[in-house]
């Protein structure tokens, strides 16, 4: 359950690891690169995802061509839900050239070749995000967990909305299996966040 004491403690994890990153001259997208010297184009981050076996969570890193990314921004977070025989795309989190997290989006079910699942079970699962890591990746573990709790208003909207759109593109193309693999539909649904705004209005609170 998201509360004021949950929330506070997610916007003072943000700020504590991205502050330990910049005092060592990195950001988060130098962090999600898990180590690697060179930035290539689809190339997943760490290369074999970073994977949790007894919770079922992963994430991974990666970047488009330079032509199919949204300009000003570096890459993006894929989290997943792996259960036996499947598993379930749950956010994509992007971030910017100073790796900041600036857009929360979902993809159409061929994009990664999931079995997608409804809005509902998507939410559970965000809701009960958390992954025992440990090592190098698990400041950048950690961070991932407090962004989806401060962003989660935004994430279950996102979700919700990705659901009616599948729908309404079901009906159009007249098949349900059409619309989720209709190449022409990437991203359903995406929204800007702003991360310091946030962290204002957490923090702030508290400290008032």
């Amino acid at each position: 359950m998201l509360t004021q004491s949950n929330l506070y403690k997610s916007a003072q994890t943000l700020v504590d690891i991205q502050l330990s990153y910049a005092q060592s001259g990195r950001s988060m997208s130098d962090a999600a690169l898990c180590g690697a010297k060179d930035f290539i184009e689809w190339q997943h981050y760490p290369s074999k995802d970073l994977v949790d076996e007894a919770s079922g969570y992963e994430f991974y890193y990666h970047s488009h061509a330079v032509d199919q990314m949204p300009d000003g921004e570096h890459g993006h977070f894929h989290v997943i839900k792996r259960r036996p025989g499947q598993f379930h795309h749950l956010i994509g989190v992007a971030l910017d050239q100073q790796g900041l997290p600036v857009r929360l989006f979902t993809t159409n079910q061929w994009v990664t070749g999931e079995q997608l699942v409804n809005s509902e079970l998507v939410i559970q699962f965000l809701q009960s995000f958390e992954m025992n890591i440990k090592g190098r990746m698990a400041p950048v573990t950690k961070w991932l967990s407090a962004l989806i709790g401060l962003f989660m208003p935004e994430i279950e909207m996102l979700v919700q909305k990705r659901d009616e759109k599948i729908a309404k593109l079901g009906v159009e193309l007249g098949d349900l299996e059409a619309a989720l693999h209709s190449k022409e539909q990437h991203v359903l649904t995406e929204c800007r966040i702003d991360l310091m705004a946030r962290l204002s209005t957490y923090l702030s609170v508290v400290n008032s």
